[in-house]
Parts: C-alpha cells; structure tokens; sequence
C-alpha cells in the first residue's frame, strides 16, 4: 500500500471544521482586550516573573502568560467550538520536517556575518554568568514553545483556514486563500499594537512592518504546509540564540527571497521524486 501523502492546503482547509462566527469574533477580540492588559498590567505587576524565579528561569515569564492566553482561547474554540488538532495544521508527521526547518534557517542566521564580510567572533555575552539559560530560556520558553507557537496556531492555522472557509462562499478557493492570508496579517499587526506602544516603538511604520512579517509566515506556512516549521521561523525572527557577533536574526528582503525560493526549489525536488509508482 503506497505511504499516504500530507495533505495540501486545499485539502486542509477542505477538512477544517468550520466554527460559528460569534465563537470566531470573540476570539479575535480577546486577543485585543488581552494584549494590553499583559503589557500594560500583567508584566508590570510582577507576578509572572515571580513564578518564573521559582523555576529558576525556564519558564520565562511570556510563556506563562501565553499559556493562560491559550487556555482561554482554547475554552472558546476548542470546547465551545469543538475544533480539534488537525484544525490549527498539527499534523504530527510535520514535527521531524520542522526540527530540519528550524536547523537549517539557525545555521543560515549563523553564517550571516561571513556574508556581510565580518569574521566569525564569538559573542562575548556568552561567558556572562547566567547567559546562556537566560537566551536559551528566551528562545525555547518563552518563543519557540510560548509566542510564537501560539501566534502561529491562531493566526496562521486557524484565522487562516476559518476565513478562507468564509470567503469561499463568495469566490474561488484561491481568492479566498488570499483574502485570508491579507485578513490574518492585518489582525496579526493590529494586535502588536500595545507591544509598540510599551517599547517605545513608531506605530504606523512599525504596525506596518509586522503585517509585512505577518505576509511571510504565512507564506512560509503555506509553501511548508507545516505550522511546526513556521513557529520555529517566527522564534528564531525573535530570538535566535546566536553564537556570533552581527548575526542577523531577520534575514532581511534578499534573505527572505532566498529561503522562500528555496522551499520551492525542495518542494519540487520533493515532488518530482516523491511520486507514487503508477500501477498498471
């Protein structure tokens, strides 16, 4: 019996169980209310850091307050609007794929310096004492397992999936697909709203810049077809844990071109060699 193929994103989304509306808006407008009461309340009072010193740091602070997060918004579509796993794109023979993912794009970022002409130094951060559990803390806990595998699951996997289920009413699936994708990004930007606002940042350039990221992990996501692999790019965009001095986390527009043309080039190979045998 010839090996089942993962699904594309047509079929996917083809299989997603559709939730109600209502269920959909209040989940969307909690991520809003949400986000600045953790900038504005939850971070400055204290408490989260304070459980994360019983856990001598490992369980950094953002991880603890996106698991809250995900109980809540958990409760609404999951329990309320019976979506199961395979709704947000967790897939489970997508984790081995994304571990390579995530691999290859750390050790892009790692040769980044050679590339702009600088020679390989060794961050002298990395001596400090406590460093490395506070970068690896940041990276594991508080990105790759906290913000960014939330972010990815609910504006990725089901934003994307449950609006273009609803924009197919109206028009083709591919229209609906990028619909989705244009109406993700621009929740995804609107929500980091408070973010700037706490560091200072310039909003409208800045708001700007994060639908532009929003863009490119969705489009990540939907060239991979892998959520696991997207989460692991978004963490690594955050907070890589970078060995070398002027590492560049954020590969910038030829870097980004690069990977992408990339998944194409490893899809087609994928494909073109993947074929099942035809049976006469």
């Amino acid at each position: 019996m010839a090996e089942q193929k993962s699904p594309t994103i047509r079929q996917w989304i083809d299989n997603v169980k559709p939730v109600a509306t209502w269920i959909l808006i209040v989940a969307i407008l909690f991520q809003y209310a949400w986000s600045p009461f953790a900038h504005f309340v939850l971070f400055p009072s204290g408490v989260l850091q304070a459980i994360s010193g019983f856990t001598w740091g490992i369980l950094h602070q953002t991880f603890l307050a996106y698991v809250i997060m995900a109980l809540i918004t958990g409760f609404f579509v999951c329990y309320l609007g019976g979506l199961r796993a395979k709704d947000f794109a967790i897939i489970k023979n997508k984790l081995l794929p994304a571990i390579g993912y995530i691999i290859a794009a750390w050790l892009l970022i790692q040769i980044t310096p050679l590339l702009a002409g600088h020679s390989f130094e060794i961050q002298a951060s990395w001596s400090e004492d406590g460093f490395i559990a506070r970068k690896f803390s940041r990276f594991f806990s508080s990105q790759l397992f906290g913000n960014a595998l939330y972010e990815e699951l609910f504006y990725r996997g089901l934003l994307i999936s449950q609006f273009a289920l609803l924009f197919r009413k109206k028009c083709s699936m591919t229209v609906a697909i990028i619909l989705a994708v244009i109406s993700s990004s621009i929740i995804f930007a609107l929500g980091h709203i408070p973010h700037r606002i706490v560091n200072g940042l310039p909003l409208a350039g800045s708001i700007a810049r994060v639908f532009f990221y929003g863009l490119v992990f969705a489009s990540f996501f939907l060239l991979t077809k892998n959520i696991f692999a997207t989460a692991g790019l978004h963490a690594l965009w955050n907070a890589s844990p970078n060995l070398f001095e002027h590492s560049v986390n954020r590969f910038g527009t030829y870097g980004l071109l690069m990977i992408l043309v990339s998944i194409l080039l490893c899809n087609f190979i994928y494909s073109k060699y993947n074929r099942e045998p035809q049976v006469e």
